[in-house]
């Protein structure tokens, strides 16, 4: 080797030691920097013989394992969703009240079976009539609140979603100009750690609103596809729009426009990602699943309770009236009384095969053909019949419904008759009932439409007419204004009837903690071959250990993913981060190299000293 190229090794291994250096010292200067990659320096190596330092360059580099990485941003984003959910699920729980409270929901449902009570015992008191009529004042503003504060936290679900939306947008960008940046970079060798570390922190903040998958190019880039697999970047990003809404009841969904979406935009693509089901995880999905199903679910259970508690105590039952036509025979009813969504039960046989099936009145043709979802009742069949429309019209409907073999008719005004076929013999009516809703509160039956639907005083039928007068009752439900005008109405169920009866209120408290009733499906307590079937005080019970339940297993199941979480970035940080014994340790091995390049160049100087004095 010359004394030149010597020099010239000894020049270069000084420049990449000095580089290696720098790394090291940037690498010991940003421990504990929230994602910053440890940087691999320069290598310089000893060429053997002795014959001077040599130098293998390569540029600084991370050292990142990719699928350890996809799995802590899977994990990021599953942590985010559940935290939302747990967070969120735990306000609920205290929403509806701890289940041995008295201020919980079940403990307002038994202060006015308490309330109840002790009218029962003295029903000429002034005072017991108030006390009820206060506690039911109290379960009806009860309800009203968790209601609105049900839907105050789906608007809040909403506003997250706009805000979350619009940072992915600007994380997107983001991402997408440090990777032109890198591209550029590497194509003209310049050293592109630093940015990939800027890219990874926005891909990693995106991946907690949502779920996505990153694929590396091999010009350093990378591309972006929701779990789901549509494309958010490539060379660019892609466009995402929220319709927030700022108004959301318990009628706003997804399926009736009432709630936003998330649309994606690519030149002249649109994809709607909540139809797509495209975004699965990540802060995103948690408010999404929150403002769609949780919530959703916690309003239909407080609309159920509130459903069944004005049904409970309002509800009749009219037998219908044995008619005898010729050879015929069968029942008859007069639907006069009967409002939206009151019902008949009509039981037949028919070739020997029983039958029973549920006629609900209905005023919008709309809403037509019901299912047997309609009731909760697993046993019945269920009919809807528009009634808004002439009588021979609603005949026509019901015998197209119904078995040839079962004769319907109108014999006059509003009654309908159902007969058997007669000489025949093939077929037989059972039995036939209506079940209504009476507004009359002296009209000689101990129940009474004690909760009505809004201040107006509606008589709460649970029609199915669009909307559906449950959805959203809770937020309605109050005290018949009537009997705040007269409690005496709450003893007095005829005329003539003493103060000092109190079969009213023995009735009433039977219907509210001793009648079994089915509860909907819908509400999540019971399934559809199984509904929920108890009292209205048993049903508010459940309902408050349900949401308690609920809110444990969110903040358990939030709990285990941080801890798989934490799990994985640990391992990574391991993997990627710094070190500082290892640090130490290049940074002499690379201090030692500069040294020997250091004498090399001065042991060149030396010799072409000695070279210089031999000519003189």
């Amino acid at each position: 080797m010359t004394l030149s190229s010597a020099l010239g090794a000894a020049l270069s291994g000084l420049n990449v030691a000095q580089s290696g250096i720098d790394v090291t010292a940037r690498n010991i200067a940003n421990i504990g920097t929230p994602g910053y990659t440890r940087k691999v320096p320069n290598q310089v190596n000893a060429l053997a013989g002795g014959e001077g330092i040599g130098v293998r360059r390569e540029a600084a580099q991370r050292q990142i394992d990719e699928f350890l990485q996809q799995q802590m941003r899977v994990a990021s984003a599953g942590a985010a969703s559940l935290n939302v959910k747990s967070s969120m699920l735990g306000r609920v729980d205290a929403l509806f009240g701890d289940p041995s409270s008295n201020s919980s929901i079940a403990g307002s449902i038994g202060a006015l079976a308490t309330a109840l009570q002790e009218l029962a015992g003295n029903p000429e008191s002034p005072a017991a009539r108030q006390s009820l009529l206060n506690q039911a004042g109290n379960l009806s503003a009860q309800l009203n609140t968790m209601s609105h504060t049900v839907q105050d936290m789906r608007l809040e679900a909403e506003r997250n979603i706009a805000a979350a939306v619009e940072s992915a947008n600007s994380l997107l960008k983001t991402i997408a100009e440090v990777n032109n940046q890198i591209a550029q970079r590497q194509a003209s060798s310049q050293s592109v750690g630093d940015l990939q570390d800027q890219r990874d922190l926005a891909i990693n903040e995106l991946s907690r609103l949502m779920d996505v998958k990153v694929t590396n190019r091999d010009d350093g880039t990378v591309t972006i596809f929701t779990s789901g697999g549509q494309l958010l970047l490539d060379r660019t990003a892609v466009e995402l729009s929220f319709n927030e809404q700022t108004q959301i009841d318990a009628t706003s969904s997804l399926a009736n426009g009432g709630v936003g979406t998330i649309t994606l935009s690519s030149g002249s693509t649109t994809v709607d990602l909540m139809a797509a089901g495209a975004i699965r995880s990540g802060a995103i999905a948690g408010y999404i699943e929150m403002r769609d199903t949780v919530l959703t679910q916690a309003q239909a259970q407080l609309d159920e309770l509130a459903a069944q508690l004005a049904l409970s105590l309002s509800q009749e039952t009219l037998p219908g009236d044995a008619v005898v036509a010729g050879a015929a025979e069968g029942f008859e009813l007069d639907t006069a009384e009967m409002l939206p969504g009151n019902s008949m039960t009509l039981s037949y046989t028919v070739g020997g095969i029983p039958s029973t099936v549920t006629i609900i009145r209905v005023e919008d043709p709309a809403t037509l053909p019901l299912t047997n979802a309609a009731t909760a009742d697993p046993n019945d069949t269920v009919v809807g019949i528009n009634f808004n429309q002439p009588m021979a019209a609603i005949v026509a409907d019901l015998q197209a419904a119904l078995p040839v073999d079962v004769v319907v008719s109108n014999p006059s005004g509003e009654v309908i008759r159902f007969l058997d076929d007669g000489l025949a013999g093939n077929s037989d009516i059972d039995a036939l009932s209506a079940t209504i809703t009476p507004a009359g509160l002296a009209d000689g039956s101990t129940g009474m439409a004690l909760f009505v639907d809004g201040p107006a005083g509606t008589i709460f039928s649970n029609s199915l007419d669009n909307p559906p007068q449950k959805t959203g009752f809770a937020s309605r439900i109050q005290v018949n204004p009537a009997v705040i005008a007269d409690d005496t109405l709450l003893a007095a169920y005829d005329t003539g009837v003493p103060l000092g009866d109190s079969a009213r209120a023995h009735d009433l408290l039977e219907r509210l903690t001793g009648e079994s009733r089915y509860f909907s499906p819908e509400s999540g307590i019971g399934g559809t071959a199984s509904p929920f079937n108890g009292t209205i005080d048993g049903f508010a019970r459940r309902l408050v250990s349900f949401q308690s339940s609920q809110a444990a297993n969110a903040q358990r199941d939030a709990e285990a993913q941080q801890i798989v979480h934490s799990s994985l970035q640990d391992r990574f940080d391991a993997q990627t981060g710094v070190n500082i014994d290892d640090e130490m340790s290049n940074l002499l091995l690379l201090q030692n190299a500069y040294s020997a390049n250091a004498r090399v160049i001065t042991t060149v100087k030396q010799l072409f000293d000695v070279l210089m004095s031999i000519g003189r």
